[in-house]
């Protein structure tokens, strides 16, 4: 775990001395829809989010995931990306951020609102200029410590206005 922290952080410090890796253009704004798996929870989420290009190399995605399990309600999270190209229509990005979450543990247990911290990584195809696919995987760190952490696949499809 100490290795992906330290692998993340480098990352965030040195990929933005380099232009030529970035997937998104400043000013840029796409809007998706999104599935996923919450491992640990054993729940399905679907949900919406936007992704804006801050600078050619940072992007900032809010988006709000609704929980279908029983006594869950919703992960609203914030992400910050480093989209880096690794092939033409193929992009790469490492994922670190916040998120506050209302999903229980299981049905009839621990619940109510935690705070999280996340961090992974995602990959996405341009399917053209307008569209694109995309895949993330993502570990959330929960708090306070009654809340368990969770590992979080997600699929999802977005359009570039």
């Amino acid at each position: 775990m100490k290795r992906l922290l330290v692998a993340l952080i480098a990352t965030f410090i040195l990929i933005p001395t380099t232009n030529t890796l970035s997937a998104q253009e400043e000013g840029d704004f796409r809007f998706g829809f999104r599935t996923g798996y919450y491992f640990g929870t054993k729940a399905y989420g679907i949900g919406i989010y936007g992704t804006y290009g801050i600078t050619d190399w940072l992007n900032i995605e809010p988006g709000v995931n609704y929980v279908a399990k029983e006594k869950s309600l919703f992960d609203i999270y914030c992400d910050f990306q480093i989209p880096l190209e690794i092939a033409t229509y193929w992009h790469i990005y490492p994922i670190i951020g916040i998120s506050a979450n209302d999903i229980s543990e299981n049905s009839g247990a621990i619940d109510g609102w935690a705070g999280g911290v996340n961090a992974g990584l995602g990959l996405s195809y341009e399917i053209n200029d307008r569209w694109s696919v995309n895949a993330q995987g993502k570990y959330m760190w929960r708090f306070p410590t009654e809340h368990s952490s969770a590992i979080i696949l997600h699929i999802g499809i977005d359009y570039n206005f």
